[in-house]
């Protein structure tokens, strides 16, 4: 009895600790360590105030004290592989939590995003479909799910978990997003446009969006609106040779070499170093310059 006293007396002290003086925090749990060292609370703390510090190699280490205590401790796996995941070491971090046999939503999801930093898209996919067996109160995971699809060249899966998704939470701008890109590798362009249409709306407004947005306006005859989306990238993004590029073929589809080239100029200011559009500036100087010479 006296020792439940003394060890709820010392989580007491470190936990009054923890916001105004997390070293004190730690010395108070060192302390009460030497004590009582084989409490799995007391470990289980100190692997936390390392974890919530981001101090995640050791936090590593305190939970891997747990575990020689407890080697099935599944707070103490799931939370090393999480470790494993904030400083990158995907493949430890699969290693761990392949080891927890009862599944949970946090531990599907962060488990699939493991898989997928390594490559291993499809994987990924099918512990992820596995999600939705629980009760979902996030749009992340369906977002990740039909972004998975969609580098898979699944399409219509991605689209049939954004409707889903819709349904639930309602109009977002990264839903419409990825229903647009997903009905422009469909070939099915008005419903892309569309999908576009809504998620400028929604404000959505990177320099990929914008660049996307203006290819379907061009292929619809939407030319001066795709022109207008690729500067609003360029100013965007101001570094990515993509939009310039993109800029550049539209002007030169409809024989705008001047705009073009002035595109193609501005471009080596910012982007100097792109090759594909060293060499688009080169053809068009060289057209203009034969031009003039035709017409001499």
């Amino acid at each position: 009895m006296e020792n439940i006293k003394k060890l709820n007396n010392i989580l007491w002290q470190a936990k009054m600790q923890l916001n105004t003086n997390w070293l004190e925090a730690k010395r108070i749990l060192q302390t009460g360590l030497k004590e009582f060292p084989k409490n799995i609370e007391l470990h289980l703390f100190m692997a936390e105030v390392y974890y919530n510090k981001r101090l995640f190699r050791k936090s590593v280490g305190a939970y891997h004290e747990v575990l020689k205590i407890e080697p099935e401790n599944e707070t103490a796996i799931f939370q090393i592989a999480n470790s494993f995941m904030a400083i990158n070491e995907y493949k430890l971090a699969i290693n761990y939590y392949d080891m927890l046999y009862e599944n949970f939503p946090e531990l599907l999801y962060n488990k699939a995003y493991a898989y997928s930093k390594v490559g291993r898209n499809e994987r990924s996919i099918e512990i992820l479909e596995n999600i939705f067996n629980f009760k979902i109160s996030s749009l992340l995971p369906y977002i990740f799910l039909a972004e998975l699809y969609f580098l898979a060249g699944r399409h219509d899966d991605s689209i049939n978990t954004l409707e889903k998704a819709e349904i639930k939470f309602g109009k977002h701008g990264n839903i419409s997003y990825l229903k647009g890109l997903a009905y422009y590798n469909l070939k099915n362009i008005l419903k892309a446009y569309v999908e576009f249409e809504n998620a400028a709306k929604l404000k959505v407004k990177s320099a990929n969006f914008y660049k996307n947005y203006a290819l379907t306006c061009d292929k619809i005859g939407k030319t001066e609106k795709a022109i207008g989306l690729l500067m609003s990238g360029i100013k965007k993004n101001p570094f990515d040779p993509v939009v310039y590029i993109e800029l550049i073929q539209i002007y030169l589809e409809h024989d705008r070499y001047g705009e073009a080239l002035s595109v193609a100029e501005l471009s080596k200011k910012n982007v100097p170093y792109s090759v594909t559009l060293s060499m688009l500036h080169d053809k068009i100087v060289l057209y203009l310059e034969e031009k003039k010479t035709r017409e001499e």
